[in-house]
């Protein structure tokens, strides 16, 4: 099938430059009411995106407009060519400044290894289940319904500069609900999981976690009216904050001035009294599912150091918006790993404070630095008692506190939603913010 395509590409000779990206997926999906299995699906998905790129030339300067279209394994050679027509058509109104293709790397991809390779995907399935549903022993409180989903993805990147990767990926993805019900309504909370690799424990504890909070959210009180606060975010909230290094340093938002970092300058203020924030993107992070040895446009991806300290070392981004700013591209890398920091979440907690676990909404400006969330789930220590609450809202402006932020030495890894697209995140599980703007309800 991609033999037919390029052999198109070529003979088109309105196309400057095109590159093919093909996923076959091998599915397996369990989904459960309770412990039981409701229904067990599998398929097999082939997945072509074809980009092509169409150079022009206005008022002496140079553009190159691309457009993506996905081709059908079951399309004729004529439905393929009138496709292809159609892209070049919509690439030739599309006026980004011209940026090239990579060619073929010097270094050669990182192979990803997962123990999944030991057996079929079917075969794993179970396991995972056995895993998720370990702790599910509780008599007030369950996991009411689940979603298991695992694939194999074999990849490959092909362009008309030479480039031709191909390798092999898991992707592992859950969504569960937990419940509790004591005496009055019963209580529900949703989590997310993504992972490569094969981890019962992982999945376990975090099972139990949640149901030990769907437990605590059945018993909560009002929050406080507090109009101003120390808090605690912690968990997955913590990942969402922290994603805002990452976007501040993408050569897109850079380019775009969406973003006014520059390197070698802090981008926590001139004097940081906490911690200051390291930031890794690692390409080969183990059990992330969004680890890859290149990018989408077939960049040979390694760690890169991109914050140390608090101070910005270098930007990171794809081909198109490095070559725009002449820096050397690092290629599109998922998996944010920050160091750990100072402090134990123990010892955040010796102070009065809101802590957070959950928020039925939380969202971050990560131009301004605004934060805003409703709480769902959290705790309030007065410096004598601690109670759980839930209701009313948090607000805020990173920018204006994260020279004093702290963060916490354990740490965790979970996903971070950006759009449609998963990051992993590892680091602090805890961050803690002083003066943050409190609602009550």
């Amino acid at each position: 099938m991609l033999d037919r395509i390029i052999d198109i590409l070529k003979a088109n000779k309105d196309i400057s430059d095109w590159k093919i990206v093909q996923n076959e997926t091998e599915a397996n999906e369990l989904f459960l009411i309770k412990k039981q299995v409701d229904m067990p699906r599998s398929k097999k998905i082939n997945s072509i995106a074809v980009t092509i790129y169409k150079d022009f030339e206005e008022d002496g300067r140079s553009f190159r407009g691309s457009s993506t279209i996905h081709i059908h394994p079951t399309m004729t050679d004529e439905e393929i060519q009138e496709a292809i027509a159609g892209a070049v058509f919509s690439a030739s109104f599309v006026r980004n400044l011209y940026y090239p293709l990579p060619g073929p790397a010097n270094s050669k991809p990182q192979a990803l290894s997962s123990r999944y390779d030991s057996a079929s995907l079917v075969e794993w399935m179970p396991k995972i289940k056995e895993a998720l549903y370990k702790h599910d022993s509780f008599r007030n409180g369950y996991i009411n319904s689940s979603e298991i989903f695992l694939n194999k993805i074999r990849t490959s990147i092909i362009n008309s500069r030479g480039l031709e990767h191909s390798f092999n990926s898991y992707k592992g993805y859950i969504e569960f609900v937990t419940s509790w019900k004591e005496l009055g309504e019963e209580i529900e909370l949703f989590r997310e999981l993504s992972f490569s690799d094969f981890d019962p424990n992982g999945l376990s504890e975090t099972a139990k976690e949640m149901l030990e909070l769907s437990k605590e959210k059945a018993a909560t009180q009002p929050t406080p009216n507090l109009e101003s606060a120390t808090v605690i975010l912690y968990g997955t909230p913590v990942a969402e904050i922290m994603k805002y290094y990452y976007l501040q340093a993408n050569t897109q938002a850079v380019y775009q001035q969406i973003s006014t970092v520059k390197p070698f300058e802090s981008i926590q203020g001139e004097e940081i009294h906490g911690d200051a924030v390291t930031l890794t993107l690692d390409p080969a992070l183990a059990n992330s599912a969004v680890s890859s040895p290149v990018d989408e446009d077939g960049v040979v991806l390694s760690a890169h150091r991109i914050i140390e300290g608090g101070v910005l070392q270098k930007y990171w981004g794809n081909t198109q918006y490095s070559y725009y700013l002449d820096v050397e591209p690092t290629g599109k890398i998922n998996n944010l790993v920050f160091e750990e920091g100072s402090k134990t979440i123990e010892e955040m907690r010796a102070v009065p404070h809101l802590e957070i676990a959950a928020f039925s909404d939380l969202s971050m400006d990560f131009v301004t630095g605004d934060f805003a969330g409703e709480i769902r789930l959290g705790w309030y220590f007065d410096g004598n008692s601690r109670i759980t609450i839930s209701g009313g809202s948090i607000s805020g402006n990173l920018r204006n506190m994260h020279n004093n932020m702290y963060l916490s030495k354990e740490i965790q890894q979970c996903t971070a939603k950006e759009g449609f697209l998963d990051l992993c995140y590892k680091g602090p599980k805890a961050l803690m913010l002083h003066n943050v703007s409190v609602a009550g309800n």
